[in-house]
């Protein structure tokens, strides 16, 4: 066998290995109860493995390009999403039989990236309602933007220096433009603390919902945000994404319209609440649990 052959066959069993890893990790979590997927190959998606199947059926599954769930994702590039699997009409039903057969009700395919490209699928399948599943999808956007990275960096060697695209495409936000986020985030809380009709008072919340979507890497439909394990108040809320602006007491009253010493009285509450010694681990102890984005 030649350098080439056993280099293609080293990438294919490095491929197969995270991509195993990957799936199983999202098992063991509870993030569904069947996850499956592969790399793309000629425009199709072999699946390289399963955890959580009954029967293997699912096992050496070919996705054609536009066939099916998968082949949507494929052909678009974005997550996709299907509630009721066997009677959706948005979808091509070339693997009812598959799919069906291991009894999933909804199914969720997300792309892994490569500069803007398509290079695998990972599926999510439950044999729940929507209703049901949709809170156990909290980690699968983000375990596939890590094996995202993963797959890039193995199919193309690099110095430690210069990230792959799909670190590029995944950090966007991460810099001065995730910052930006927050203080609209922070300046649409205060905006609304001060309007007292109703009707604005919500479009304005859901405003701030998509955005706490975007912060947290979450899409609002496909992937609700997982419930957090903290409870704040609306306006302890209000206050700590200012504190996370790294605005004073004063800056803050002043901004929603308080006394200093009230603000100083909330969050003292916040701190005890998420048992942080100061401002800084209490922005991170919620943003942790998720009660802040």
């Amino acid at each position: 066998m030649n350098v080439k052959a056993k280099e293609s066959r080293a990438l294919k069993a490095e491929t197969r290995r995270l991509f195993v890893e990957a799936i199983d990790s999202l098992h063991r979590n509870g993030t569904g109860d069947v996850i499956f997927g592969g790399m793309v190959e000629d425009d199709k998606v072999s699946v390289e493995a399963v955890a959580g199947g009954g029967q293997d059926r699912l096992t050496s599954l070919i996705v054609s390009t536009g066939r099916g769930l998968g082949g949507r994702a494929l052909t678009e590039g974005t997550p996709q999403l299907t509630k009721d699997y066997g009677i959706d009409p948005y979808i091509t039903h070339h693997y009812d039989e598959e799919i069906l057969g291991e009894g999933i009700q909804v199914l969720i395919a997300v792309p892994t990236l490569r500069g803007g490209e398509v290079t695998g699928m990972m599926y999510c399948g439950h044999r729940k309602n929507y209703n049901a599943a949709a809170p156990q999808t909290g980690d699968l956007v983000k375990r596939v933007r890590q094996l995202s990275v993963d797959l890039g960096r193995l199919r193309q060697p690099r110095p430690p220096e210069e990230p792959v695209e799909t670190e590029r495409l995944y950090s966007d936000l991460e810099s001065s433009s995730r910052e930006a986020l927050r203080r609209t985030y922070a300046e649409l809380r205060s905006i609304r603390s001060g309007v007292d009709e109703n009707e604005m008072r919500q479009r304005l919340t859901d405003v701030e919902n998509r955005l706490a979507d975007i912060l947290s890497g979450h899409n609002s439909d496909l992937f609700p945000n997982p419930t957090p394990t903290v409870s704040l108040s609306p306006r302890e809320t209000d206050i700590l994404s200012h504190v996370a602006l790294g605005w004073s007491n004063a800056r803050i009253a002043e901004a929603l319209g308080l006394r200093e010493s009230t603000v100083k009285s909330y969050l003292n509450t916040v701190m005890v609440k998420l048992s942080a010694g100061t401002r800084h681990e209490a922005v991170s102890i919620a943003r942790s649990a998720g009660a802040l984005p």
